[in-house]
């Protein structure tokens, strides 16, 4: 059988085995991955018997750099990162490489955030930056700045200080530092007004998923990216190192998915029901609240709630009126949990409320036949179709890539089963 692990200083909270043990299971190997703590003296000292125990192993903070010594070859990228994440034994001799920045890229990818040609600027500039900043400029991004608080580097090509991140503008900002990890997940690494200045932010950290910076972010109307699908992509380039093989994009996919539930289960996750206007989605959400012991919001209804005004007033003032306060709408029942929430059928236009849906729990997009729809719908009371009910099937077309995209689970409405379609959504959550 083959062995693999983990080795670092602290980990405690480390979800590594879980995302291998999944791969070992969907492959059918016979190999196992466990979590191996090695003191800062031991690593100085000399710690080869340990390390030469397993076939293979990912080496994470603080031993990223100090791994090299005991490596009788590195690879190109790590050298040129300096820093190694991923270890093969060959016959007791050990190889380094780094697989972050296949992470990182992979995180940006399944997020549709583009490199090429965009304005990044790093906070921090310790292991994970230099994988990040590596990818960002081998992909050909416009220019990559580095914040740091490390005087020794403030003078360096790409380096800025935080006071000199202070009125730059740029379209992506990457988080790289601790600052909001889990447990002091309450801090924040910039102002909102450095957050203001990108309209993407992207936070490696994955614990908490929805970090305090990440939430600022969604409640400021920004595109916001959590760590965790990192973290998946790295571990799968891990194992496709160890087996010399490639690895199925479903499979990373569905490990993210089942880590993020089981987070959900243990912190507090909510359902966000998505889909074009009369899918079903309040219906179904009522139901699928009290099978579950949850509370029940409409976002229609909370809008008017934290208004004072009806729908039917705030459009007649301009749909972005509505628009923005849905967005507070969202964003506050983001800060909730174990909510089941049924949302209008734009919600999901604005990247700010898909972040905050995203990150605070799961996305269900209900699927229903348009004409199954138009068959019974009413208009009076839906402000988009003041011209007729016909006027739904051009705004399904223009969102339906958007409806499928932004989604987490599709689940089927059955039209005369609604039983079987709340059993699915129910499904999600446990």
């Amino acid at each position: 059988m083959k062995k693999y692990c983990v080795i670092g200083e602290k980990l405690s909270h480390t979800m590594s085995p879980q995302i291998h043990k999944a791969y070992f299971d969907y492959y059918k190997k016979d190999a196992s991955y466990e979590v191996t703590q090695i003191a800062s003296e031991d690593m100085d000292g000399g710690c080869e018997d340990i390390l030469t125990a397993y076939d293979g192993f990912n080496i994470t903070v603080p031993y990223k750099e100090k791994i090299v010594k005991y490596l009788t070859g590195v690879s190109q990228e790590a050298k040129n990162i300096g820093a190694v994440n991923t270890v093969v034994n060959s016959g007791g001799k050990l190889y380094g490489y780094n697989t972050d920045p296949y992470g990182f890229e992979s995180l940006l990818k399944v997020n549709g955030v583009a490199i090429k040609d965009k304005r990044f600027v790093i906070l921090g500039s310790g292991g994970a930056c230099k994988s990040v900043y590596y990818i960002l400029k081998k992909r050909g991004a416009k220019s990559v700045k580095i914040a740091t608080r490390d005087d020794s580097k403030k003078a360096k090509q790409d380096y800025i200080t935080y006071k000199e991140l202070d009125g730059y503008v740029g379209d992506v900002l990457v988080n790289t530092t601790p600052v909001g990890m889990f447990p002091n997940a309450d801090g924040c690494p910039v102002s909102d007004s450095v957050i203001n200045a990108f309209a993407v932010i992207v936070d490696i950290v994955y614990n908490p998923i929805y970090t305090k910076l990440l939430q600022k972010a969604a409640e400021l109307g920004k595109k916001a990216v959590g760590g965790m699908y990192m973290l998946v992509a790295q571990a799968m380039r891990s194992q496709e190192i160890w087996n010399n093989s490639i690895t199925s994009d479903s499979l990373a996919k569905d490990i993210y998915n089942m880590l993020m539930k089981d987070y959900y289960l243990k912190n507090g996750g909510n359902i966000y029901l998505t889909g074009i206007m009369s899918c079903g989605k309040t219906v179904k959400g009522k139901r699928v609240a009290k099978t579950l012991g949850w509370q029940f919001v409409d976002t229609d209804d909370y809008v008017e709630k934290i208004s004072g005004k009806t729908v039917k007033e705030l459009f007649d003032e301009g749909e972005m009126v509505f628009r923005d306060w849905e967005s507070k709408a969202i964003f506050e029942l983001s800060q909730k949990k174990n909510i089941v929430v049924a949302t209008g059928g734009g919600a999901i236009l604005r990247d700010c409320n898909v972040s905050a849906m995203r990150l605070s729990g799961t996305v269900v997009l209900i699927e229903r036949k348009i004409e199954d729809i138009l068959s019974n719908l009413r208009t009076d009371t839906r402000p988009l179709l003041k011209d007729g009910a016909q006027k739904l099937k051009e705004i399904y077309a223009q969102r339906k890539e958007r409806y499928y995209s932004t989604c987490d689970k599709v689940v089927k409405s059955y039209e005369y089963d609604m039983y079987k379609t709340v059993k699915d959504i129910v499904k999600v959550a446990k």
